[in-house]
């Protein structure tokens, strides 16, 4: 099966509430919402980029539980195709409980127990060759490592989320991709420095990857020759910010296989991240290309 795109990395469930603002311990508490869905980099990722328009399809495993059972129905509900991830009876996804308070900012808790990570063993290499672009996280690390230089030797292009990780692997991550998109803090780590302007410098003497710095409501960064670009964040009222950032990725992904300049690609992404934060929960609404288009254009 062809693809537009195949995406590796963490297949996670996440168990979004809303807590009071004070409650007692020890005692049961109503609140406002729970909402159960997919998350993660990769996987919010795919889901985006699949409800704009592009045929995707998730690696990954899934095991014989409810957290697989809930990982697969969510990526079939988003259309994302998961005829090509693995079985192994134990493998249980990561689980992410996710906390959410009144001005949308999300607190996350998190276990790993029980998860496999894709690993180079488990690569088919006839997965690539039927795909157009590749779309990893950080965090299957090995897996998407092998991707990234499977995609790289058969110059077929990648966008890169990493977000934290081993100093080592970052960087071979960051030479290895076409397009890395990371978020400031991440920046700032593998660079050793603060500016936004020197983190980029030294990161792009690294690599000839295209680099996106990217902020939150501060808005992004990007190298541009010489030169770098940014976009501001689209001002709304933020209900959830769980999933932005994946949002952004996706958008992007989806703007550079629509041939888009790079200015596009900031503008249109960070505008379907901020509908996305309009919402609680990253994958519960997505908006569609002209959706999107037509916020730019009230916006401005």
């Amino acid at each position: 099966m062809s693809y537009d795109v195949l995406v590796s990395g963490l297949n996670v469930i996440d168990i979004l509430v809303t807590l009071p603002a004070q409650y007692e311990a020890g005692k049961k508490q109503q609140v406002d919402k729970i909402v159960i869905q997919g998350g993660a980099p990769a996987g919010n990722g795919a889901c985006g980029m699949a409800a704009l328009g592009l045929k995707t399809g998730f690696l990954g495993f899934l095991g014989d539980n409810a957290q697989s059972d809930i990982a697969k129905s969510e990526f079939k509900r988003c259309n994302v195709d998961t005829s090509l991830m693995l079985h192994d009876s134990r493998a249980v996804p990561a689980t992410a409980l996710v906390e959410v308070d009144k001005q949308g900012e999300r607190t996350v808790f998190y276990s790993t127990t029980g998860y496999r990570a894709l690993s180079e063993q488990d690569i088919d290499p006839t997965w690539l060759a039927q795909s157009k672009l590749l779309f990893v996280d950080g965090y299957d690390i090995e897996g998407n490592i092998a991707l990234l230089k499977q995609a790289k030797a058969q110059n077929i292009p990648s966008v890169v989320d990493m977000e934290a990780g081993d100093i080592e692997q970052l960087n071979i991550m960051l030479k290895l991709g076409s397009h890395v998109i990371l978020p400031l803090e991440c920046a700032q780590f593998m660079s050793a420095k603060t500016d936004i302007q020197d983190c980029i410098n030294t990161l792009r003497a690294t690599t000839d990857a295209q680099l996106v710095i990217t902020d939150g409501a501060n808005g992004s960064w990007a190298t541009e020759g010489d030169s770098v670009i940014s976009q501001s964040a689209f001002k709304v009222e933020v209900v959830d910010t769980t999933g932005c950032g994946d949002a952004y990725h996706a958008a992007y992904a989806y703007a550079l296989m629509k041939d888009y300049e790079l200015s596009a690609r900031m503008q249109f992404a960070s505008a379907f991240a901020a509908i996305v934060a309009t919402h609680f929960g990253g994958r519960t609404a997505f908006p569609s290309e002209q959706d999107v288009h037509n916020f730019i254009q009230q916006a401005q």
